[in-house]
């Protein structure tokens, strides 16, 4: 029997040949198994032929496009289409991990399957168990110059980014990156989108800015990460102060351009367990 109404959610995918593309593609399939009422998997080449991209139109209230690495090629083609989709995740910037030719390990799997679940979940309007909040991640820079306080100035101009893995309810340090940006011509003034672009490229693959100050370049980094000002001095009361406010930054994540930034104030009653691998 024909279906008599849209679908809720078609999802593509790019089917790619590597561990994230594999992951993908049995990531898909086993939500599509899970939500049989309301998503299915869509065809991604039948985009090039005009009449089945009207039937996917016509046939789908939402569409969610999953890329397995960098080349973006499902981005690639459906930009070259004009071919409308309301999210978009490229796998291996989303994970923080690099394209390798292989089948997925079972953790990368499911690391694979809870990504693009909850941006199926949240554009179906469905919300995820607490346990599955609980095994989200995220990670979180603050911006620092002596690697115990918040900086004074603007976060962009920080010396350092301590970016710390949340996760579990947990907190871990997994990296220290040098603001090297911050060596360029020291003449471009505040706001410069020139800024903007180098704090970016600095960090890349994080969810969550955090620091005392944002400049003028507040709206182009809010598109690229949760904004958040923090009123306290040093990263651990900083930490605190975001551990305690986990669904409010999760929510601004998930609304992607369209966040607004945070600000925050530490509350006396807030725990938190750091840990720390960097020495």
């Amino acid at each position: 029997m024909k279906r008599q109404r849209p679908w809720k959610l078609f999802i593509y995918t790019c089917f790619g040949g590597c561990a994230t593309g594999v992951a993908a593609s049995k990531a898909c399939i086993r939500l599509w198994e899970e939500n049989t009422d309301d998503i299915k998997i869509a065809c991604l080449p039948a985009v090039i032929v005009p009449w089945k991209t009207k039937e996917m139109l016509k046939s789908s209230e939402k569409r969610i496009l999953v890329d397995a690495c960098g080349v973006r090629c499902g981005a690639k083609l459906i930009d070259r289409e004009g071919f409308p989709v309301h999210h978009y995740i490229e796998l291996t910037s989303e994970l923080g991990i690099k394209k390798v030719k292989q089948l997925p390990s079972k953790q990368l799997e499911e690391e694979v399957y809870r990504v693009i679940k909850k941006e199926v979940y949240d554009l179906l309007g469905k919300n995820l168990s607490e346990e599955e909040k609980g095994k989200m991640e995220l990670l979180v820079a603050f911006g620092t110059d002596d690697k115990e306080n918040l900086n004074n100035d603007h976060v962009g101009m920080a010396k350092y980014f301590y970016v710390y893995r949340f996760s579990n309810g947990k907190e871990e340090l997994v990296e220290r990156r040098e603001n090297a940006k911050l060596k360029g011509d020291e003449s471009t003034k505040h706001g410069d989108p020139e800024k903007a672009k180098a704090t970016s490229s600095v960090l890349e693959n994080v969810d969550v800015l955090v620091g005392r100050k944002f400049g003028p370049n507040l709206t182009r980094l809010v598109k690229k990460f949760v904004c958040v000002v923090v009123r306290t001095d040093t990263i651990t009361n900083a930490i605190e102060c975001v551990h305690n406010s986990m669904e409010l930054v999760v929510e601004q994540k998930n609304k992607g351009e369209g966040r607004k930034h945070i600000v925050l104030r530490p509350v006396k009653t807030m725990k938190s367990n750091v840990m720390s691998n960097i020495n």
